[in-house]
């Protein structure tokens, strides 16, 4: 009986896990993070479109660690976020 209690309990709680969405450890994924998840950013509904738009700016050159560090110390202040994506434009 305990047994199937504890399946009842840990296979929801193991499903959920495998379910949640994983951030790439690269700066684009901890960017993306800052401004998906942490600063709910409107420029990017959803962390497939910030890591997107984040991995097209890298590959044409933007310096994507300092932007990430730019918007870090932004502490989600959205005028200090636009001002780092013209920073490392």
């Amino acid at each position: 009986m305990h047994i199937a209690r504890l399946t009842l309990l840990f296979v929801p709680l193991a499903l959920a896990a495998c379910a949640s969405s994983t951030v790439p450890p690269t700066p684009c994924g901890e960017m993306c993070d800052e401004l998906v998840s942490t600063c709910s950013y409107a420029a990017f509904p959803s962390m497939d479109s910030c890591l997107q738009g984040c991995e097209f700016d890298s590959t044409n050159g933007r310096d994507v660690d300092g932007q990430k560090d730019c918007v870090a110390e932004a502490e989600c202040n959205t005028f200090a976020i636009v001002e780092c994506e013209h920073a490392y434009e």
